[in-house]
């Protein structure tokens, strides 16, 4: 998925959600890619997306919880 609107540095990116079978359990896989330089906000966003991302396995699904 391209990026088209938000945050100026996010625009041009892409998002890639890919889910992969393991045993029981499924694997979400996921990049954002295309940054046009490793800037500091670049690290912020990986760090939130990698929160994010945690809190559905611990909220059952539910990151609002």
């Amino acid at each position: 998925m391209a990026i088209v609107d938000g945050p100026q540095e996010w625009i041009g990116t892409r998002i890639r959600f890919d889910l992969k079978q393991s045993g029981e359990h499924a694997i979400v896989l996921f990049k954002h890619q295309g940054w046009k330089e490793a800037v500091e906000f670049m690290h912020h966003c990986s760090t939130k997306w990698a929160i994010y991302l945690m809190s559905l396995e611990v909220a059952g699904g539910n990151p609002q919880r």
